[in-house]
């Protein structure tokens, strides 16, 4: 058996935490200035930068449209510097739809620490299950705190 690379086995680890619910192991492996690119032309899909940009762009706006989330990696391929990982989403939204999309990210390492993190998925499922991400930050100024 091939020993994984010290990028490879953060990536298992970073997983096995958010499969837990602890995003922070993730957060604390990006660099600030972090890239998440989404494929499609979706509102969801685009280039991000910045991990601040990255949380109040996607994370928060998806934290208020999912009810339960899960990533589930199913293959990691080890090239060193750049790892690419598949999963499958297991997502249900706050109005009972399943949002269980298949994933293939592509995660680029910079000086140990990720650099940019590139998402492919079926951009369909997103269009067809959840709202639209700048409605869904306006759902999420307006829930009382």
């Amino acid at each position: 058996m091939t020993k994984l690379s010290s990028n490879a086995q953060l990536v298992s680890t970073i997983f096995d935490e958010v499969a837990k619910g602890n995003g922070v192991p993730f957060w604390e492996a990006c660099h600030e200035d972090l890239v998440w690119r989404t494929i499609g032309d979706s509102s969801w899909s685009g280039e991000f930068v910045g991990k601040r940009v990255i949380i109040d762009e996607i994370f928060r706006p998806l934290g208020r449209v999912l009810i339960e989330r899960a990533t589930i990696p199913s293959q990691l391929i080890d090239g060193g510097d750049i790892i690419v990982l598949q999963a499958k989403g297991k997502n249900l939204t706050t109005d009972g739809q399943r949002y269980d999309n298949d994933y293939v990210f592509v995660i680029h390492f910079r000086d140990g620490k990720i650099a940019r993190y590139e998402e492919y998925c079926d951009t369909e499922l997103i269009t067809r299950i959840l709202p639209d991400r700048i409605a869904a930050k306006v759902m999420l100024k307006s829930r009382p705190t």
